[in-house]
């Protein structure tokens, strides 16, 4: 798989007219082509001050990322549905903006519709679906726009429970069958262990990399958010992560 995304030594820094105030601290990183990057750490590291920073909203005080190219997406912590529009309307509305709302793109945005279940919701209004529907229509918002590299900004923290873990089966299905490459950030241990192929452990501020894993699984069959959690490996990897940040919460 070749490299889609680069991160060379990146520091991001806030000033105010009391104090400058180091948020980011040299973060190098890659993401290869097709993979599931998990940025796991602390609440108020930083963690959408990096996604920020690769979608362009924010510049780094030092440092520089290479998209090669690549088209961004970004899905944010709330859907962001305007309740005025209907479903098929809030889909379409960033094609309308950029006046590509082409029949190519119509006939694209109805096979996504149809294949995640949504079709049938096309002319209700967000009010009327569940949370976890509003979060795969602001997905298939998102992948409307046909972007090379999704970013996820802890998408699916306004949930509860149960519905969490049937979005983020969703939302990881979606992903993959589409042939996504995805950066998240969570600070919830198992939910990284449980979609990622590779995590990142993130430190409090200010935020360096303090390790990055591969998650290989031993599972019966394909693997999906809620069959990972089932994987012999799944504690060792929680236990792992949970040290790292215990620890990292003791140098504080």
């Amino acid at each position: 798989m070749s490299t889609i995304l680069d991160m060379n030594h990146v520091y991001k820094d806030f000033y105010s007219l009391d104090e400058e105030r180091q948020i980011l601290k040299d973060i190098n990183f890659s993401v290869e082509e097709g993979e599931i990057l998990v940025l796991l750490g602390p609440s108020g590291c930083g963690k959408s001050t990096i996604l920020n920073i690769i979608s362009g909203l924010l510049e780094p005080t030092q440092g520089s990322v290479d998209t090669h190219g690549k088209k961004i997406g970004y899905m944010f912590q709330k859907d962001h549905l305007f309740e005025w529009r209907t479903i098929m309307k809030n889909i379409t509305l960033g094609l309308e903006i950029q006046h590509k709302l082409t029949n190519e793109a119509q006939e694209e945005i109805k096979r996504l519709l149809e294949i995640y279940d949504l079709w049938d919701f096309r002319n209700n209004f967000p009010r009327e679906l569940s949370g976890g529907m509003k979060q795969r229509v602001a997905l298939i918002r998102t992948l409307a726009l046909n972007p090379d590299i999704l970013l996820l900004d802890e998408s699916f923290s306004g949930l509860d429970y149960q519905t969490r873990l049937i979005v983020t089966d969703d939302i990881y299905k979606i992903i993959k069958n589409e042939n996504k490459t995805a950066i998240l950030v969570t600070h919830d241990i198992s939910e990284a262990i449980s979609l990622a192929d590779t995590v990142a452990v993130l430190s409090h501020r200010p935020t360096t990399i303090q390790s990055v894993h591969k998650i290989t699984l031993t599972l019966e069959g394909d693997k999906t958010p809620l069959t990972a959690r089932l994987a012999p490996e799944f504690k060792d990897y929680f236990d792992l992560f949970w040290k790292e940040l215990q620890n990292d919460e003791e140098r504080i």
